[in-house]
């Protein structure tokens, strides 16, 4: 079938792999514009058009995909459908309605739970034993169109969300290319999505980036790492008077079964290293101090004398209904 593509995100790029390694032909790629990045804010390409800028696929970069110009390069194209992943624009009917078989989407979460900017963070924090991810038909309503395919995993104990981002790209990969061809043959199965089990995954903010030691440990494991890399949950460490020794962004950990702890000792570091939560304790598997690079345990405990006598605080206060 002949497609055009239109994203910007990672999350794109194992499915375009597998859409040009397969019979169907990409047309045209569509993303947003380069972008400043890194300190000296050097503009720099998606990782869509990075793709394919370096496969030699004809490209296009804007703000607009609705602009007059982008649908009349589609026109012109005549594309049988548009294959959309991590785009960050909406779509308009208008130019939806160029392919005759309209557009398809690969969201990262088992619809109709979690539509919205966020799917794959908010499964983590709330502790989802599964994640997975859909191919939809796009329509109107954000996320809401008919399910033509699905894939689910196991969420693995200490899996951070930038870690499921990569594994539920390569999940949904090989689905494209199957749903093009039922798509093509006309022999494609639709669910219709039910509206009363939707649940939203708003876009992160900083703001959220905090952890309530005196919570479950699980839970507490499941927002650290729910929120990394981004937006990162940053604590401190304190010192038995106070201080703070170092501040640092946590961004793998594990949970233990566990006693209950007091209120107090939440946040303290204990006898093996771990931190005491409201029951049971999160052993930190990854941290990065200020300024540093990302470490292991054993090299922050050495580097900055990790000790039971220390313990941790949110560097982000936690709202009251948290508490």
């Amino acid at each position: 079938m002949r497609i055009a593509f239109l994203g910007s995100g990672a999350f794109g790029l194992p499915s375009l792999l597998a859409l040009a390694t397969s019979h169907h032909e990409i047309l045209h790629v569509i993303s947003q514009p380069d972008r400043p990045a890194g300190r000296g804010k050097t503009l720099t390409p998606t990782p869509v058009s990075t793709w394919a800028l370096a496969r030699g696929l004809p490209l296009t970069r804007t703000e607009n995909a609705n602009a007059s110009d982008v649908l009349a390069l589609l026109r012109a194209l005549q594309p049988e459908c548009l294959v959309v992943i991590a785009f960050g624009q909406k779509l308009s009917d208008e130019l939806l309605t160029i392919a005759p078989r309209g557009g398809i989407n690969l969201h990262s979460s088992l619809l109709p739970r979690y539509r919205g900017a966020a799917p794959i963070n908010w499964a983590i924090l709330n502790n989802d034993p599964l994640a997975g991810v859909s191919v939809i038909t796009i329509t109107r309503i954000m996320d809401a169109g008919d399910i033509l395919a699905t894939a689910s995993t196991p969420v693995e104990p200490s899996e951070t969300a930038g870690e499921l981002h990569d594994r539920l790209a390569d999940l949904g990969a090989p689905l494209l290319p199957r749903v093009l061809d039922a798509l093509a043959a006309g022999t494609e199965t639709r669910l219709k999505q039910d509206p009363t089990l939707a649940t939203r995954a708003p876009k992160l903010h900083r703001d959220i980036a905090w952890v309530d030691w005196t919570r479950p440990a699980a839970e507490v494991s499941a927002r650290i790492r729910g929120l990394s890399p981004w937006p990162g949950v940053q604590v401190e460490l304190l010192t038995p008077d106070g201080k703070v020794r170092t501040q640092a962004t946590i961004l793998k950990c594990l949970a233990h079964d566990g006693p209950a702890h007091s209120p107090e000792k939440c946040g303290s570091v204990l006898p093996d290293r771990t931190i005491a939560c409201g029951t049971g304790s999160l052993a930190i598997l990854t941290i990065q101090p200020q300024g540093k690079k990302p470490m292991d345990l054993p090299s922050f405990a050495n580097g900055y004398s990790l000790r039971e006598s220390l313990r941790f605080r949110s560097v982000v206060t936690p709202p009251p209904q948290a508490l």
